[in-house]
Order: C-alpha cells, then structure tokens, then sequence
C-alpha cells in the first residue's frame, strides 16, 4: 500500500511540475512574441521618420532653387498722359534738325493754332534725325518720370510702307498743360535702345529735300 502510495505521489509531481514547465514556455513564448512585435513596430515608425525627413530635405532643398532662381521686379516709374497727333492733311514741315521741343501757349507756332486745346495742353514734338530712322513711324509708348528734372520718352518704330521720300521720323503728342516744362529729355525704344534724335544733324543732309 504504501509502495502505491508512493507512485501516486511521485506521478502527482511529476504532472505538476510539468505543467510549470509547460506554463513557463508558453511565457517565454509570448514574451518573445512581444519582443518582436514591439522591435517591428519601432523598425517601422523608424522608417516613417526616415522617409519623412527625407520628404522635408527634398522639400527645402526645391525651396532653395527656387529662390536661386527668383526674378527681382523691374523698375517701375510713374507716367504722364498724353495723347499721339497724328496729321493726315497739311502736316507741319519737319524742323530744320534733329530735337525734341514742347510748344506752349505762349509759344504757338504759326498754322497750330487750332492743333490743341492751348489753355489745357501743351504739344510735344520729338524729331530724330537719325539715317538709321528715316521713312520710319514713330510713335510716343510712354513719358517716364525718371526724376524731377527728367523725363524717358519711350517710342516704337517701325519702317513706313507708304514713305519713300526720305522723311525723318518724327511725332507730335498732346500732353497735360505744364508737365513737361523745364525738363529734360532721353529716348529710348519699347526695347531698350537709345535713340540719338540728332540735334546736331541738319535735316536737309538726310532727307530729300531741305523742307518735308
């Protein structure tokens, strides 16, 4: 009797201890489970960061070319009114040389009397006695105030089909009474080239006659 008693303990121990064993394993099972699932999900935020920073450097560095490549404004200056004159009988003879004159009305030439209202406006004439422009058309684009004592008359030109005479190129624009008194004159085209109206070059050497 006590021979089975013996057994039945030592069985009984036996299964006890193996299901610590058993338990432990699972333990340790899970633990490693655990382990890893925590190492995946670090390796996997440490990715997204990685990427994202990656995203963030390509972002400023396409910030820093664009600002390599950036285009200052140009310059703007302010303006004055003005309205082109175009004559299509009787136009006035072209002036003995190449400038630029602003006629008043206490300067009226002879024959422009009912050109322009002279008590509102006053009348801009520029001639450019230049070989390069004759039988050209000339029109006024713009008066830019560069300064107070200077003002930018910007002009196009073009070669005019209908004139082979050999004309210097010339316009008259009506302008705001008293805006362009005491100033001083550039010209320059719409793009960018200066003009010499040639103040010097007398008329009668590059047209085809002394008066046209």
């Amino acid at each position: 009797m006590k021979y089975l008693l013996s057994i039945f303990y030592v069985s009984l121990a036996l299964l006890v201890l193996s299901g610590c064993s058993s338990n432990e394993k699972d333990e340790q099972s899970e633990n490693v489970d655990q382990t890893d699932i925590e190492t995946e999900k670090e390796e996997k935020e440490t990715d997204i960061s990685s990427e994202k920073n990656q995203e963030e450097s390509k972002d400023e560095s396409y910030d820093e070319s664009e600002l390599i490549e950036a285009v200052e404004t140009e310059q703007v200056y302010p303006e004055i009114p003005f309205q082109n004159i175009n004559w299509f009988f009787g136009s006035p003879d072209r002036q003995p040389n190449g400038g630029i004159w602003v006629y008043t009305s206490e300067t009226i030439p002879s024959g422009y009397e009912d050109t322009i209202d002279w008590e509102l406006n006053d009348l801009l004439l520029v001639q450019v006695n230049d070989p390069k422009y004759i039988d050209h058309e000339l029109e006024i684009k713009a008066l830019q105030i560069l300064d107070d004592n200077v003002v930018k008359i910007v002009v196009s030109t073009e070669p005019d089909e209908y004139s082979t005479d050999k004309k210097a190129a010339r316009r008259y624009a009506s302008v705001e009474k008293g805006q362009l008194q005491g100033k001083k004159f550039l010209v320059e085209t719409v793009e960018g080239e200066k003009v010499d109206v040639g103040t010097n070059v007398k008329t009668s050497e590059i047209s085809g006659s002394a008066e046209q």
